[in-house]
């Protein structure tokens, strides 16, 4: 095994390390708390993304990564295992959900929205990771060539750095509406930019950094240890105990 294929394997499972059990104590506490943890329109971008990979709809490793058949079905399961711990998420979100909407219409039509919601981004991610191309800035060799651009495998890429910056504002503004740590905890808060980190590290290690998403990253890093010091002032407000709250 080459020294550098050995730590993209450890770098993609501490990512695992942190987002598996962060997916857990959010679907904990909202059947503690009867409540869901992850924003509505966050649980929409994330969780069709998981099942793209879970199902092998497209292939988790990228053209520049050739060991990586080696583990791509690995990959493939922590995926899918992704996909079903969120499952319990998507479950809170159905099951409790609609007694926090305001609005009379979408409160009315909660569950035909939420499933044409989420018909709707699969559809749009699905696509766009198969379809769109992005800039090879440091012109790494595929199959022997240079390649101007990287099709389909960086999609998903761009998409998850997307989808985690949008999660990482939707996570405060829940903080902020409810004004309670309702679903929430500084546990959950703390473990999201570990994983970030360990994604964007993993980035650099595969060397298809760029820098649309150096921004996104630093955005989200932002916005996380926002949420972070949110969390824990919260929990300190509220008399909770910040490091015993799971």
């Amino acid at each position: 095994m080459a020294h550098r294929d050995f730590w993209l394997y450890v770098i993609y499972g501490i990512m695992a390390f942190f987002w598996l059990p962060a997916y857990i104590l959010i679907a904990r506490r909202g059947f503690i708390e009867k409540t869901f943890g992850m924003p509505i329109v966050a649980m929409l971008g994330n969780w069709p993304w998981e099942w793209i990979y879970g199902l092998k709809l497209d292939s988790p490793c990228l053209q520049v990564w050739d060991a990586c058949s080696k583990v791509e079905g690995w990959l493939q399961f922590a995926n899918f295992a992704s996909a079903c711990l969120d499952s319990f998420i998507v479950y809170t979100i159905f099951k409790f959900g609609r007694d926090k909407i305001s609005n009379p219409f979408f409160k009315k039509y909660y569950y035909p929205i939420l499933i044409l919601s989420l018909i709707a981004s699969f559809a749009i991610q699905v696509t766009f990771i198969r379809e769109v191309g992005f800039p090879n800035p440091q012109h790494q060799l595929v199959g022997g060539r240079d390649q101007p651009f990287f099709i389909g495998d960086e999609g998903g890429t761009y998409s998850g750095f997307i989808l985690t910056f949008i999660m990482g504002v939707l996570f405060i503004q829940m903080l902020t509406q409810r004004n309670t740590l309702e679903g929430q905890s500084f546990i959950i808060a703390l473990a999201m930019p570990l994983g970030n980190v360990a994604a964007y590290i993993f980035v650099l290690a595969v060397k298809t950094q760029s820098p649309f998403l150096d921004a996104l990253f630093y955005s989200t890093l932002i916005v996380n240890v926002v949420y972070m010091i949110m969390t824990y002032r919260k929990s300190i407000e509220l008399h909770i105990n910040p490091w015993t709250r799971w």
